[in-house]
């Protein structure tokens, strides 16, 4: 597979683009509710599965320690999560969704699923299927994006 230069942007310079179009649109999005990129996608993690421990939040959303821990804090002080000790495991913490954020998890799903929507929108149903086999075939082969 050779590709000549001048032929059409890269696929890295696609997936910026993609990248920085949607931050920025699920910012402005997202701001009446005072969650940031980086938060908004820890929330939609603990939508798919309340009370995940701070490791599992770290390996689902692909970031480092340290970004989750910020993020947690954040929707901590926003009310969002309640951080909890594991029960079984002392040394472990648990994030769990407040009230408040199980009242809006509609809104948030809707935003997401409009920027989605935004992006493949003009793709047939058949060649999301196949993108996301594609994408998920690139992240299991390089095993590096798990252990940032």
């Amino acid at each position: 597979m050779s590709h000549t230069h001048n032929e059409k942007p890269s696929i890295g310079n696609y997936i910026s683009s993609f990248h920085r179009i949607g931050t920025s649109y699920l910012a402005h999005q997202f701001d009446e509710y005072d969650i940031g990129f980086g938060q908004y996608q820890f929330l939609i993690q603990l939508y798919l599965e309340d009370g995940l421990s701070h490791e599992e939040l770290t390996q689902r959303v692909f970031v480092d320690k340290a970004n989750t821990t910020r993020a947690v804090t954040k929707l901590s002080d926003n009310g969002y999560v309640v951080i909890k000790k594991d029960e079984q495991d002392k040394r472990k913490y648990r994030i769990y969704l407040t009230e408040y954020a199980k009242s809006i998890q509609d809104d948030i799903w809707k935003i997401a699923s409009q920027w989605e929507n935004q992006l493949l929108g003009c793709l047939e149903e058949s060649e999301v299927a196949t993108l996301s086999e594609i994408l998920t075939k690139i992240a299991q082969h390089n095993k590096w994006m798990n252990n940032k």
